[in-house]
């Protein structure tokens, strides 16, 4: 009787915990989403910005300007920073995607065998 109480304490506060960490995690995925989703949005705006200052610099008024030489080597860099990004991110939306889609195929095995029962 004495060890059940605090073994039921425990178990209450280990529970919470379990809890708290599970809408925590979930919490932070999501937001990984959002901003995976903003970076693709960030990433297009960026290269029509990056063919806007290459069209500039080919202008024959600016041609081999080296401010706008440097700017436009600046944003394809950058361009190309996000693009990593954006891979990492996507790459992982297709794993928890893959995951998705397996559950589902073992679920639908699993309904068709009952049927065939």
């Amino acid at each position: 009787m004495l060890i059940e109480i605090p073994l039921l304490i425990a178990l209450a506060i280990s529970l919470g915990a379990n809890l708290l960490g599970f809408y925590y995690i979930r919490d932070i995925l999501g937001r990984l989403g959002w901003f995976t989703q903003n970076l693709v949005t960030l990433n297009e705006l960026l290269q029509g910005y990056q063919k806007h200052v290459e069209s500039v610099y080919e202008l024959e008024q600016f041609y081999g300007d080296e401010a706008i030489k440097t700017l436009a080597d600046h944003t394809r860099d950058l361009t190309e920073v996000l693009e990593d990004y954006i891979d990492i991110g996507l790459d992982a939306e297709l794993i928890e995607d893959e995951e998705v889609s397996e559950l589902s195929l073992e679920e639908n095995n699993n309904e068709e065998e009952k049927k065939k029962e």
